[in-house]
């Protein structure tokens, strides 16, 4: 029989911290989102509560300063349950102890680092204990549990999104601005985005809803070019050569070669492709359905096959090769719903007249006899 020290752990639901209702309140008041009355509460709760109250305290100073820094938004009820799962975790490695140690404590983790910086809270029991160790768990909630998976601090290192195939993601940033991140894409936020500057980095394609202030001009940077906008919407793709597409819908937006001053000024309905330094505009063509790619949908409008094939790599996971120059040179008008891969190979083969066999993850075009420059197709 093993003569390791197995404690008594008390599993009365009532017996967790964080099962008290006024857990929530606290970290409502704390994300400021609590009424004057729910605040009042807490107030009154924490007066008979003083190493709670420290702790928050402490909380409250490290949650503003965080704040000014923090690129994302938190979702403070789910972090909330994250911590809950995190407190779990935590007191059953330190209850699970060996023989000669009757107490074990955790050293790594966000709950454990956070239980460093404040102190931990000794009383006459485990409910104590534990009850200062969910206080100083808040401080996770609050200044967002994704900002200690990335080993946030005063120097926080730039944030990198990115999205699977076939996947979307809507991300908002600090100053208010939202990205729809195409699927197989990347968007790189800088180091201090919101404070003296607004930069990001975009691999792939998104819609960006940019918040304006004409202080902090919002730049993206892609490929080999700069997009700059000062409050606008406009969308971005790629294609497999490294040319850029943008798309405006509505605002002003700059585009130019990352290496140059010259720029080409788009405003709402122009549309600019930048391709081997040069920057070429359509003026007055765009329209929702550049942007519909945000619905599900993929409409084309006199497209180059370049990024039509950047398309089906985000979207599908297809690799696709182009047989012949001829092809090569064709546009695609077509407009079709994503989500079948079947479907959107047999509506761009039968648009631009090719012949397309798959293989694998490999998509071939080769060119029918007697097929035109262009075609176009709406599919249902």
């Amino acid at each position: 029989m093993s003569d390791a020290f197995q404690p008594e752990i008390d599993t009365d639901p009532a017996s967790d911290p964080m099962g008290d209702p006024m857990w929530e309140l606290v970290a409502r008041d704390l994300a400021g989102e609590g009424t004057a009355d729910e605040s009042a509460a807490v107030a009154a709760w924490l007066a008979d509560r003083p190493e709670d109250a420290a702790i928050l305290a402490l909380v409250k100073a490290r949650s503003a300063r965080v704040a000014q820094r923090a690129d994302i938004t938190v979702d403070t009820e789910a972090a909330l349950h994250r911590v809950r799962d995190l407190i779990a975790d935590e007191t059953r490695a330190t209850l699970s102890v060996s023989s000669g140690s009757p107490r074990a404590r955790m050293d790594a983790g966000p709950v454990a680092a956070a239980r460093r910086e404040v102190g931990e809270v000794r009383s006459s029991g485990m409910r104590r204990w534990w009850t200062a160790g969910a206080a100083a768990a808040v401080l996770v909630a609050v200044v967002g549990v994704a900002q200690w998976r990335r080993g946030a601090s005063e120097g926080a290192a730039p944030i990198n999104y990115r999205t699977a195939t076939g996947v979307t993601d809507t991300l908002r940033l600090r100053d208010g601005s939202t990205v729809v991140l195409a699927p197989g894409s990347e968007l790189v936020v800088a180091e201090g985005y919101g404070r003296n500057s607004r930069t990001v980095t975009l691999r792939g394609a998104a819609f960006f809803e940019v918040e304006h202030d004409a202080a902090r001009p919002f730049v993206v940077r892609v490929n080999a070019a700069e997009v700059r906008d000062l409050g606008t919407a406009f969308s971005i793709r790629t294609g497999v050569s490294g040319a850029v597409s943008v798309a405006v819908t509505h605002g002003i937006v700059a585009l130019k070669p990352a290496s140059s001053t010259q720029q080409a000024e788009l405003r709402a309905g122009d549309h600019g492709v930048l391709a081997g330094g040069t920057v070429t505009v359509r003026r007055g063509i765009v329209s929702d359905d550049d942007v519909a790619w945000t619905r599900g949908v993929l409409n084309y409008r006199d497209t180059p096959l370049d990024e039509v094939q950047s398309d089906l790599q985000r979207w599908y996971g297809y690799t696709v090769r182009v047989m012949d120059p001829v092809l090569a040179r064709r546009t695609l008008t077509a407009s079709f719903r994503a989500d079948s891969s079947s479907q959107a190979l047999r509506v761009i083969a039968l648009a631009i007249g090719a012949d397309a066999v798959v293989r694998g993850d490999t998509v071939f075009l080769r060119t029918l006899d007697a097929a035109p420059d262009s075609a176009s197709i709406r599919s249902p």
